[in-house]
């Protein structure tokens, strides 16, 4: 028996019902989000400093620089009356590495840095501020300059401040022959220093001098950026004297300056 030919069904005209279904899903979603936009309220404070955070973090606009999350800088243009002297004084320094950072950024290298110790605080200062490749001697003018600038700071606290000066290289040697090994070339760079100082009229009784060749890394020496950061002299500043008598002092020098600054 022959079987019957089915005819082909004649589609539906229009769209598929499960899509406009699905359309109007997404219409009521849409109305219910505007919604929630239209009762929505915004800070106005917050949502400036969100995007000046954002204009910051990309140098787009000035007023970039406000943002809650980075606050500004400690560092300062002047000194700042603070129940700690040692933070008086860290400002006063810092503010004068802020006014030469910019002559670190000539070789592309680490810049001067400041960090807080236990007695005091560290002024480092890279190789190449200073001295040419493999050389003790102070070469560089701008390194010259900062030091010029330096030393007048340390006239104002020469009475409750100590100085250690440590010259630090990174762990490669020198070549078979050379006249001079991380040893005396750490220990030559601090001495160079510290002369400099002196002849700047720092007092020798408050310098100590004194190198650690490769042996105190602030850096990975497995790399070239880290060994350009252990290239360095570093300057160790820590207040002496009883805690009671140095704090009076530090706030009678910091209260002459900013005298001097008013008049």
């Amino acid at each position: 028996m022959a079987r019957k030919k089915l005819e082909p069904k004649k589609k539906p005209d229009g769209l598929p019902l499960w899509l406009g279904t699905f359309g109007d899903l997404m219409s009521l979603l849409l109305t219910f989000f505007i919604l929630l936009l239209s009762m929505a309220t915004f800070d106005k404070e917050k949502v400036r400093q969100a995007v000046g955070s954002l204009q910051g973090a990309l140098s787009i606009l000035e007023n970039g620089v406000e943002t809650e999350i980075t606050k500004p800088s400690d560092i300062q243009a002047s000194p700042i009356t603070t129940d700690s002297p040692k933070v008086d004084v860290m400002n006063i320094f810092a503010s004068l590495m802020a006014e030469y950072s910019e002559m670190t950024e000539i070789s592309n290298g680490p810049g001067i840095g400041l960090e807080e110790s236990e007695d005091g605080f560290i002024i480092r200062i890279p190789d190449d501020l200073l001295f040419n490749i493999s050389s003790a001697a102070i070469s560089n003018n701008s390194g010259k300059l900062f030091l010029q600038r330096l030393s007048m700071e340390i006239e104002h606290y020469k009475d409750i401040l100590n100085l250690r000066i440590i010259g630090n290289t990174d762990n490669l040697q020198y070549k078979e022959g050379s006249p001079i090994d991380n040893w005396d070339l750490s220990n030559k760079r601090a001495l160079s220093v510290a002369q400099y100082l002196l002849s700047l009229g720092v007092p020798s009784n408050i310098m100590q001098v004194g190198g650690d060749s490769y042996f105190n890394p602030i850096a990975d020496n497995n790399n070239s950026e880290g060994r350009a950061k252990n290239r360095r002299v570093d300057i160790n500043f820590s207040f002496v004297g009883d805690i009671k008598d140095r704090e009076i002092k530090a706030k009678e020098i910091i209260n002459k300056i900013q005298n001097e600054e008013n008049k």
